[in-house]
C-alpha cells in the first residue's frame, strides 16, 4: 500500500514537472523566423519583378506628363501677345537657337576624367601642343573681299577643286545646302575653345553633323565662280561676335 501511494507521488511530480516545462515554452518569445526562411523561390521572386517594373512605368510616365506640360506652358508663353511675358519669349528663343557647347564638353571631360570612350581624335595631345600657332588654313588662297565687307567673315580665292580643311578639331554642330543658306553647300564646326569656323559657298561636302573631326580634316571642295577660279566664304565666331580671320591668320 506504501508502494503504490509512493509511486502515485511521483507520477503526479512528474506530470507537474512536464506541465511546467511546457507553460515556459509557450510563455517564451518565438523566435524571429525571418532568419529560418528559405530563400525566395524563382516563383517568388519572379512575383516582385512586374512590382518594380510598374514602379518604373509610372515614374517615366510621371516624367512624361511633367514634360508635356512643359512644352504646352512654353508654346502657350510663346504664342501669347502679352508684353509681360516678353522678355520669356526672348529668353525661350535665345535658348532654342543656342548651340549646345559640345566641344567645349567633351574637352574637359577628357582633360579631367580621361577619354576611355575615345570620343574625341587620337590626335588631341598634338592639337594642344600647337595650340600657340592658334588656326590652321582652311585652304591655300588669297582674300578677295575682306572682313570689312559684310563685318562677318571673308571671301577667299583659291585654285579650282582645292581642299578646305578644318582649322581646328571639334564638333560639326551645322550642315546645310544651297537651298537653305545664302552661302551655298555650309558647315558650322565647334571648338573646344567656344569658337566657331564657319566654312560656306562650297561645291561638295564631306562630313555629317555631329561629326568629330581632327585639325586638318577635309570638310569638302571649293565651288568655282565666273572667271574659272576657286572661291568659298570662312568666318570665325565667338558667341555672338565675329572675329577677322586675317587678324589670327596670313592669307598673304
Amino acid at each position: 500500500m506504501y508502494k503504490s501511494m509512493r509511486g502515485a507521488c511521483k507520477m503526479d511530480r512528474r506530470k507537474k514537472i512536464q506541465k511546467k516545462i511546457a507553460a515556459r515554452r509557450q510563455a517564451a518569445p518565438k523566435r524571429n523566423t525571418a532568419l529560418n526562411e528559405a530563400p525566395l523561390s524563382p516563383e517568388k521572386g519572379a512575383n516582385l519583378l512586374p512590382q518594380k517594373r510598374q514602379s518604373g512605368i509610372r515614374r517615366f510616365v510621371m516624367q512624361l506628363a511633367i514634360s508635356g506640360c512643359l512644352f504646352f506652358m512654353i508654346g502657350i508663353i510663346y504664342q501669347s501677345g502679352n508684353e509681360r511675358v516678353q522678355p520669356v519669349q526672348a529668353f525661350v528663343e535665345q535658348t532654342f537657337n543656342q548651340h549646345f557647347q559640345f566641344a567645349a564638353v567633351s574637352a574637359f571631360f577628357e582633360k579631367h576624367l580621361g577619354s576611355p570612350l575615345h570620343l574625341l581624335p587620337e590626335q588631341r595631345a598634338s592639337e594642344e601642343e600647337k595650340e600657340p600657332l592658334d588656326y590652321a588654313y582652311p585652304a591655300s588662297g588669297v582674300i578677295r573681299e575682306s572682313f570689312d565687307k559684310d563685318g562677318k567673315g571673308i571671301l577667299l580665292e583659291t585654285g579650282l577643286g582645292e581642299e578646305v580643311k578644318a582649322v581646328k578639331g571639334g564638333h560639326v554642330i551645322r550642315v546645310t545646302t544651297s537651298e537653305e543658306s545664302e552661302l551655298g553647300n555650309l558647315i558650322e564646326l565647334q571648338h573646344p575653345d567656344g569658337t566657331s569656323s564657319i566654312y560656306g559657298m562650297l561645291d561638295d561636302v564631306s562630313v555629317h553633323p555631329y561629326d568629330i573631326l581632327e585639325s586638318g580634316a577635309v570638310l569638302g571642295t571649293v565651288s568655282s565662280d565666273e572667271n574659272q577660279a576657286g572661291i568659298f566664304y570662312f568666318a570665325i565666331r565667338q558667341g555672338d561676335d565675329y572675329i577677322d580671320p586675317s587678324e589670327v591668320m596670313n592669307f598673304d
